[in-house]
């Protein structure tokens, strides 16, 4: 039963995607892409902050400095390599550079004593390459 709705909920939103219009279909995409690296770091440092001593139920937040940037190869004579195929024409993207964290916000039990709260902001700072004062723990 859960395969069948799963399954119809992907035709669903197979459906509602081709019913975007392009210009909106790249902003969620872009969106969909930078909110998904989000959330993946907020996970991972609330994992890392949840396996230090005293610290328990950690709540993240992050702030990016902007949005990914696309890098696409170069033919020398414009700024893309374009190739030409069935789907029509396609720029040759190298790579995606992610945004850098601009600041952490963390609230977590434990995080009200002034030696954990220490450790997690210097242990945070070491693993995202942030100043300290770009990390801020609070307690729950």
């Amino acid at each position: 039963m859960t395969v069948f709705i799963l399954a119809i909920g992907g035709v669903i939103l197979i459906i509602f995607s081709s019913l975007i219009g392009t210009d909106s279909k790249d902003t969620v995409e872009e969106y969909t892409e930078v909110g998904f690296y989000t959330t993946y770091l907020e996970e991972r440092i609330s994992e890392l902050c949840n396996s230090v001593y005293g610290v328990s139920d950690t709540r993240v937040f992050l702030t990016l400095d902007c949005s990914s940037e696309q890098i696409y190869q170069s033919d020398g004579v414009s700024d893309f390599l374009i190739l030409t195929g069935e789907g029509g024409e396609t720029a040759v993207k190298l790579c995606e550079i992610y945004p850098k964290v601009r600041g952490i916000a963390v609230v977590c039990k434990g995080g009200e004593i002034p030696r954990i709260k220490e450790t997690v902001t210097e242990l945070l700072a070491a693993a995202i390459g942030r100043p300290k004062n770009k990390i801020q723990v609070a307690g729950s």
